[in-house]
């Protein structure tokens, strides 16, 4: 995506682009574009055939099509998708901060999968049925055990976080995204 390019339920710019199954970011920068110290470290096993990411098949346009295009796709329930954020700012964490994850997976049938996610010993599970169509339907929060597209975790105050998805049902748990809100409730 490009620097200008706007995306997300709490819309922002300058999202940081996270290519591959596994890596690192060293430096994240917040929507205003400036960096924050910030690093960030996911891994989305491969597992057989599933190179640990995969992509929709939503028609490309600037912004939440683009960014909820591509996804890691971890398919072994214990072989999850981490996602780690550390060096987070005090003046991030200082008022807490929400991060919201959002997920939408290509599911070519009329199946129904589950997926879950934690950070800590706070737990969503989401499902989410298909098939799936071209056009990014929008935004939708996720109630407990229900269908959406995000879920936030609300009010974090370290310095530090794990994000794990792990599949249900099915065999998915995709992240297309993650976004750190500050303030929290902002």
């Amino acid at each position: 995506m490009a620097a200008t390019e706007v995306a997300g339920f709490k819309p922002a710019a300058n999202w940081n682009s996270a290519p591959g199954i596994m890596g690192t970011i060293a430096s994240l920068v917040r929507s205003d574009g400036l960096a924050i110290g910030a690093v960030v470290n996911w891994n989305s096993p491969a597992v057989g055939m599933n190179p640990g990411e995969w992509k929709n098949m939503y028609t490309d346009m600037p912004g939440d099509a683009r960014m909820m295009n591509g996804y890691l796709d971890p398919t072994s329930t214990t072989m999850p998708a981490t996602i780690t954020v550390s060096a987070l700012p005090a003046a991030i964490t200082a008022g807490g901060y929400d991060v919201y994850v959002y997920m939408a997976g290509n599911i070519p049938n009329a199946a129904t999968r589950t997926y879950q996610y934690a950070i800590g010993t706070t737990t969503f599970t989401v499902s989410q049925t298909g098939p799936s169509g071209t056009t990014f339907p929008g935004y939708t929060l996720a109630p407990a055990n229900g269908a959406g597209t995000y879920v936030v975790f609300k009010n974090l105050t370290a310095a530090s976080f794990t994000l794990t998805a792990t599949p249900g049902t099915g065999t998915r748990a995709p992240v297309n995204g993650l976004q750190i809100v500050s303030p929290t409730g902002s």
